[in-house]
């Protein structure tokens, strides 16, 4: 077992927690549809059936700066197979007022430009400033995607790493799996570490693949902390006090995980708890 220093994974971006933008963690794709569609709804239902990013930019008055954001928005999707055409929508429009209230944006500053993947997960969100840097660290991996949708869903995500199809499982995880303080929200996601798609991810979760040699996992927690890296030698008890250590075990201080401690925040000073 490789425990590693709590990070933020996914970091912030234009001032906002990236993970955090969905109310009460509720993702994207869970919408109870309305008689009358929004057409940013619209625009999600399409280019996720299309497996493209989406980019709405909000606004409250049409002013220079949401101009600005506007274009840089499309000039930086133009051309990208991975993007659909960009969606500007007022956030006063009652039409939309169920997708502002959802992505958490009501009171945020305007102009702001929200990423959303194919499968829902908000990968990005920018407020009154933009550049291409942005829009490209929103245009996120597939296993990137899978997982930020998992965590926006408070999930706690196992990406198990593997060099082939055949992905193992440590067995200290599958044994936390059976832990009624875990069960019902563990995630599992496979990665191949040969798949030139994920070479960003990999680097992030700093994966050593020289060392991955049987079963093998990182674990994320919400809003993007990356927990710890776990071999075949780790238990379900060792992983555990990791998952405590960063925070997101449970809100008891005498759990039997925490040995005595009081539970301890690790989230960015700037993130809201949900």
């Amino acid at each position: 077992m490789r425990t590693s220093t709590v990070i933020a994974l996914f970091g912030v971006v234009g001032g906002l927690t990236v993970l955090e933008t969905t109310a009460q963690g509720q993702p994207p794709a869970a919408v109870e549809r309305t008689q009358t569609a929004s057409k940013i709804q619209q625009a999600l239902d399409k280019n996720a059936k299309e497996n493209t990013f989406t980019f709405i930019v909000f606004y409250k008055e049409d002013s220079a700066a949401t101009r600005a954001m506007l274009n840089i928005t499309r000039e930086s999707t133009t051309n990208r197979a991975e993007c659909s055409a960009v969606v500007i929508a007022n956030a006063n429009d009652p039409a939309e007022r169920e997708l502002v209230e959802r992505f958490g944006i009501g009171r945020a500053p305007m102009p702001l430009t929200v990423a959303v993947a194919p499968n829902g997960a908000v990968t990005g969100v920018f407020a009154k400033s933009l550049n291409a840097q942005h829009i490209e660290a929103a245009i996120v991996t597939p296993t990137m995607a899978r997982c930020m949708k998992s965590l926006q869903s408070q999930k706690l995500v196992f990406v198990v790493a593997s060099h082939d199809d055949k992905p193992q499982v440590p067995q200290g995880v599958r044994a936390l799996q059976k832990d009624p303080l875990f069960k019902d929200r563990i995630e599992l996601t496979g990665l191949r570490l040969d798949d030139p798609a994920e070479t960003r991810f990999i680097n992030q979760m700093k994966i050593d693949s020289a060392k991955v040699i049987g079963p093998y996992a990182v674990l994320i927690a919400p809003p993007g902390v990356l927990v710890g890296h776990f071999d075949a030698t780790a238990t379900d008890t060792s992983i555990a006090a990791a998952i405590h250590k960063s925070g997101q075990c449970c809100d008891d201080p005498n759990c039997k995980h925490s040995g005595g401690r009081t539970q301890q925040t690790t989230q960015p000073s700037n993130s809201r708890k949900n």
